[in-house]
């Protein structure tokens, strides 16, 4: 083997290391021009595999910030929760006018009840009245009283249906607030899990991945070393010119 030979393939597994002209996509794409140990083919696939593992984070944090969006428009206030809290609003305005219509008829029911004593104290002559003469007159009154209470009764009957069913409808709507609420609460415990389980795994493969392959880098350099170090102590003690000889004189000053 000449000494040429030898200096040719120094140099050419320099090149396939650390030489900037010679990449490592270059390597990857063209293998057959280059002669590796098993070594180097083993740090050429760990190169590889870190490019895989790039392009797959990559891919794993634009799913993450898609999922962020996601969750960001679940726990937006929906459209559907501002309507229900708006018919809240309503029926309890509404249940409002109806304890007020309540309070007007219960005082008109008490005048009514009163206006005998009221219209005696007014009219003190009509109570001067034989009975006989004030039956017709208490007749009429108590007629009149009489529609009027089961007017007012009615009335009252009706509104408190509606205020009943405004109750019913009122329950409802909270009911269904408290479950869109304890639904945001899962939905926000189970993206929170995921989130948490996603970076814990991710993160300890990409950890141990690219720890073992700074150890095989470094391995790999140590590699390197050695055989410049056999290299330079060959052409020395081979007594050859090697400052004539350009590739020999690479090989001693790299």
């Amino acid at each position: 083997m000449s000494l040429k030979f030898i200096a040719e393939a120094a140099n050419l597994l320099l090149q396939t290391t650390l030489n900037a002209n010679v990449g490592f996509t270059e390597i990857s794409i063209n293998k057959e021009k280059f002669i590796f140990t098993y070594k180097e083919e083993e740090l050429l696939r760990l190169v590889e595999r870190i490019e895989l593992v790039k392009n797959q984070q990559s891919e794993q944090e634009y799913a993450l910030q898609k999922q962020q969006q996601i969750s960001s428009l679940i726990f937006a206030e929906p459209t559907d929760e501002v309507e229900l809290k708006k018919r809240i609003d309503e029926k309890k305005q509404f249940l409002l006018d109806l304890r007020a219509k309540n309070l007007v008829k219960n005082k008109a029911i008490e005048c009514i009840e009163t206006g005998r004593v009221i219209s005696a104290t007014i009219f003190p002559e009509e109570s001067q009245l034989s009975p006989q003469a004030l039956y017709p007159l208490k007749v009429l009154v108590a007629i009149y009283i009489i529609s009027e209470r089961d007017r007012l009764v009615s009335e009252i009957l009706k509104s408190h249906q509606e205020l009943l069913k405004a109750q019913t409808e009122l329950i409802e709507l909270q009911q269904a607030v408290i479950k869109r609420h304890k639904d945001n609460r899962q939905l926000m415990k189970q993206i929170h899990d995921k989130r948490t389980s996603f970076s814990d795994n991710s993160g300890s493969q990409d950890t141990r991945m690219i720890q073992r392959t700074k150890k095989d880098l470094a391995d790999t350099r140590a590699k390197r070393e050695v055989v410049r170090n056999v290299l330079q102590g060959l052409i020395l003690e081979s007594g050859v010119d090697w400052a004539e000889d350009e590739y020999l004189l690479n090989l001693l000053l790299m």
